[in-house]
């Protein structure tokens, strides 16, 4: 199991065995690189024996109130912070954690095993349970090892994704059998069983001062913290706003606090994927920034061919199905970092669900003014949106429609529930979670579904994979806890007005921002050219996929369907969505994980 995680953790691995556990590590270095954090992680006495992956980037300040509790430590890591923290506080240690975190924590006094995953799910932790027998990795890869398994689909899953869309919003894997611990979630294994329970929960808190004071204080201070490393860093640029937000800090702290960004060196190095297509190249809001913090800059593109060479690769990395080929966008970024000698790579992810960047932003702004009675604000916004009177008439119509309407409505987007297999079409459709109570509109409370249940969980998880798979750890500054409960807690017209999206991040860091980006209104998504990839040779290979015998046979999708829709795109009959990708995605991964 531990060989199949190896490049999760190229520096060292350790075990631990005792009666009714064992316990495996590989470590990726990336805070005290001498042997002194090496993992599993023990108390003085051995009692404790702690797996951890990630970071807890608050841990000097942790470390310092610990000491004055007390305690006492022989290395410098994160982790024997977490350690000291469950001695001194127990289950509630991860309240005060700041940071990204999978753990477990065999308490071998008390016979109880302890795991916790962090608040917004940016690490990742899967686990079996049969009767008394838990088993649990980063990765389902690694779960496939064990003897007692054998790897079978969640058709559940492969038909939520393939029709709707959806994927990483159930507590279940793509594989039947595996669960994964959902985010801000704890897992407790001991005499009387197991048990899970939700130990956070998203609230609102208003900024005390100015709102863009406010943000830029906390954002400025996130990637501060999600500096500290002893391994070099650099910085994902696409040439949107948020990945330009986190370059413009770094290049600010680097300009003004030089001891809080030494890891990025002289200048920080970003790396950028570009394709020639229009509508899809951003290297002018990317040149932009990059010149404007003095970049090493490193400029990555593809062509159809070159995807379909890595994607074996990627498939095998992401070790279930994907929403998108910009999935193996972001791989070639990750790869690109790690041959230029880095370790860790900070990320704009999370960015659009905490500042409600999305185009889906509008329905909900407006139903909360219409719901308000803001007559006048809200015929000012339509005059914004600028969608003409059908697309404003149905964004006005969207956030009344019930769930199963949604569901229904979705499944008819590109025709994609055609592509299921009737067998799969024939299921009841999934039960979704509704947002938590306590925020303020109807804006807020999409956003958090978004945030928290369906929707960034593909994405941090997409990131996870592909940077790991590299040896490369991802830091995301948006998801720091207090940035998320500040942009929760502010007034809707700081995040959204006339227009334009993500204000309070605009004026925050309005002196920093190039203009051309600071003022864009478009925004891309880190997106491929896909339709023209399915023209390619990424349409020949989906079309040797869907008319396979293994693909007939497996009865996930519906190949007729599947080849009759690649055959119009191809043909130029209509433009595919994503709708054919997912088909294809879900066929290559059962080729290499179930077959």
């Amino acid at each position: 199991m531990l060989h199949a995680l190896r490049h999760r953790g190229p520096d060292g691995v350790g075990f631990y065995a005792a009666p009714g556990v064992a316990l495996g590590h590989a470590r990726l270095a990336i805070i005290d690189l001498s042997d002194g954090g090496r993992q599993p992680f023990a108390s003085e006495d051995g009692s404790l024996q702690l797996l951890h992956n990630g970071e807890v980037y608050n841990y000097r300040e942790l470390r310092a109130e610990l000491e004055d509790h007390g305690h006492r430590f022989r290395s410098a890591t994160d982790t024997e912070v977490i350690l000291a923290a469950y001695q001194e506080w127990g289950d509630t240690c991860v309240d005060r954690f700041n940071g990204m975190w999978a753990f477990a924590l065999w308490d071998g006094t008390r016979r109880r095993l302890f795991c916790a995953r962090d608040r917004f799910g940016v690490k990742p932790f899967y686990y079996r349970h049969s009767g008394s027998r838990l088993v649990f990795a980063s990765e389902p890869v690694a779960l496939l090892r064990d003897p007692d398994y054998q790897p079978m689909v969640n058709e559940r899953a492969v038909r939520d994704f393939v029709e709707q869309g959806y994927t990483d919003h159930l507590e279940e894997s793509f594989f039947a059998g595996v669960a994964v611990l959902p985010a801000a979630h704890v897992l407790v294994l001991d005499e009387r069983g197991l048990s899970t329970h939700r130990y956070w929960q998203l609230e609102p808190v208003a900024p005390e001062e100015d709102a863009p004071a406010a943000f830029r204080r906390l954002f400025l201070d996130s990637v501060r913290l999600r500096l500290r490393s002893d391994v070099p860093i650099g910085t994902a640029l696409s040439g949107g706003l948020d990945s330009s937000a986190i370059a413009v800090a770094i290049e600010h702290l680097l300009q003004t606090e030089s001891e809080s960004a030494f890891q990025i060196g002289e200048r920080q190095r970003t790396f950028t994927v570009f394709f020639e297509d229009t509508g899809f190249d951003e290297r002018p809001y990317a040149e932009a920034v990059s010149a404007h913090v003095r970049a090493d800059a490193h400029w990555i593109s593809f062509d159809d061919t070159d995807l379909v060479d890595v994607l074996p690769a990627v498939v095998e990395a992401q070790g279930e199905p994907f929403g998108s080929t910009s999935v193996v966008a972001q791989w070639y970024v990750m790869r690109a970092a790690r041959e230029a000698g880095l370790k860790v790579m900070l990320d704009g992810q999370g960015g659009d669900e905490v500042l409600a960047g999305y185009p889906t932003t509008w329905p909900y702004r407006f139903a909360d003014l219409l719901l308000t009675g803001r007559m006048r604000s809200l015929a000012r916004e339509i005059g914004n949106f600028g969608g003409g009177v059908p697309a404003t008439a149905v964004a006005l119509g969207t956030p009344f429609l019930p769930e199963r309407t949604r569901w229904r409505l979705r499944g008819r987007r590109g025709d994609a529930r055609s592509l299921v297999h009737s067998r799969l079409r024939a299921m009841e459709p999934t039960a979704l979670r509704t947002a938590p109570d306590g925020l303020p509109d109807r804006l807020r409370r999409t956003y958090a579904s978004i945030l928290l249940e369906r929707g960034l969980p593909e994405l941090l998880r997409y990131e996870d994979r592909n940077s790991m798979t590299h040896s490369l750890e991802s830091r995301v500054p948006f998801l720091d806890v207090r940035v998320v409960q500040l942009a929760y807690g502010l007034p809707a017209e700081e995040l959204v007005d006339r227009g334009t999206t993500k204000l309070v991040l605009r004026r925050a860091f309005s002196d920093l921002l190039p203009p051309l980006v600071r003022d864009r209104r478009d925004k891309l998504g880190f997106v491929t050219p896909e339709a023209r990839f399915l023209r390619g040779a990424l349409g020949d290979l989906a079309a040797a996929t869907f008319v396979s015998q293994p693909c007939r046979d497996r009865g996930l999708i519906d190949p007729d369907a599947a080849l009759a829709r690649l055959d119009s795109h191809r043909s130029g009959r209509l433009s595919a969505g994503f709708e054919l990708w997912r088909a294809l995605s879900v066929e290559l991964w059962a080729q290499s994980f179930i077959d």
